[in-house]
């Protein structure tokens, strides 16, 4: 019975050894069944608006990024600076794009690193997200909107949604003097673990450094895949948003742009995104962002810790404006027709504040 235990347990150890000495994978895109691909090609991919044009950017390291802008830099009231969340691409963003120029507002995207038409970490793994320090992010937005060629006095005004919500916020702490305000659409201050905690969740992403497999995706992640490869149009909550005409669209582009693809956390990721969290949300970080800021919860969100986000706002902000839609999930933007309204009605009002602030 011992000569048994002991050959299990032998096994159990080589198996484990194996899998952490065991090379990566060559990159493979996936592809979709013909089912699902004739699903994409009658979705519905809003076009930017007419005089959107893209440009590429180049930050310190030489890391190049991809940005647009519409073409009303001298006509507008105030620059809108959209960061994508995690994954996201501004490709998604053609329907918002436009109706946030309709409102009078020059819309700039950004295209963080590794996401998007953004240069990738490692060509032959491109789409695993990959960085030395979570602030890297941030410096990099920086540097972009010091380079942005912008009338006097134009307020300037960063719409973040969670990852990029996160980066923003960070923005707003770091480099304060380069914007006037903040629109935080469920950022990712605190995320949830799944089923543990905070703190176990960091523990076992810190096992990546440990054990030397920091470039390797979490369990149970892997390169992009179909959220439901049967139905293009799986909407709910859980998945994140209620509306099936936005929420397939990230599935949708990555489908007919593989080159826009980004994959599942990876252990490196996610320790430095975890450690990032805990940065901004230290005694005194939120409190000296001066900023009028609004944030905009999902009250439904299984990505978000939104009770923290409302504590933030709400008692660690000098002035920030908490907005919750009912029913909502964490991907705000891809939400209903009233979801958005509600967000570029409070976008107004952000603006509307910041020049009173300014003036």
């Amino acid at each position: 019975m011992k000569q048994i235990l002991f050959v299990f347990l032998g096994l159990c150890l080589l198996i484990v050894i194996a899998f952490f000495a065991w090379p990566e994978s060559a990159y493979e895109p996936y592809d979709v069944s013909p089912t699902y691909k004739a699903q994409v090609d009658v979705f519905n991919i809003p076009d930017m608006p007419d005089d959107w044009e893209w440009g590429m950017f180049p930050s310190e390291d030489g890391v190049k990024m991809r940005f647009g802008q519409t073409g009303n830099t001298n006509a507008a009231q105030a620059t809108i600076v959209m960061i994508p969340g995690y994954t996201a691409t501004m490709d998604m963003y053609g329907e918002q794009v436009g109706e946030i120029a309709a409102r009078g507002y020059h819309v700039v995207g950004f295209d963080l690193r590794g996401q998007g038409g953004s240069e990738r970490f490692r060509p032959y793994q491109p789409e695993k997200l990959l960085v030395d320090n979570f602030k890297v992010y941030s410096n990099d937005l920086a540097l972009f909107l010091e380079t942005l060629e912008l009338p006097e006095g134009r307020p300037v005004i960063l719409m973040g949604m969670s990852f990029g919500g996160h980066v923003a916020f960070r923005i707003g702490g770091e480099h304060s003097d380069l914007i006037d305000g903040l629109l935080l659409l469920a950022p990712a201050l605190r995320p949830k673990g799944g089923d543990m905690t905070f703190d176990e969740a960091q523990r076992l992403l810190k096992i990546g450094d440990v054990l030397g497999i920091d470039r390797r995706y979490l369990p149970g992640e892997t390169d992009w895949k179909p959220a439901n490869e049967e139905d293009l149009l799986r909407v709910g909550i859980e998945h994140c948003s209620s509306s099936p005409k936005r929420l397939p669209m990230r599935d949708a582009i990555f489908t007919l742009r593989p080159e826009q693809r980004v994959g599942g956390v990876t252990f490196n990721w996610g320790r430095e995104f975890y450690g990032s969290s805990n940065f901004v949300l230290q005694a005194g970080y939120p409190e000296a962002i001066k900023l009028p800021v609004t944030m905009i919860h999902a009250e439904l969100d299984d990505f978000v810790v939104t009770g923290i986000n409302k504590e933030v706002c709400e008692t660690r902000l000098s002035n920030c404006l908490s907005v919750a839609p009912a029913g909502t999930g964490h991907c705000l933007t891809q939400e209903t027709d009233d979801v958005l309204e509600t967000i570029y009605t409070s976008l107004d009002d952000l603006v509307t504040r910041v020049k009173k602030t300014t003036n």
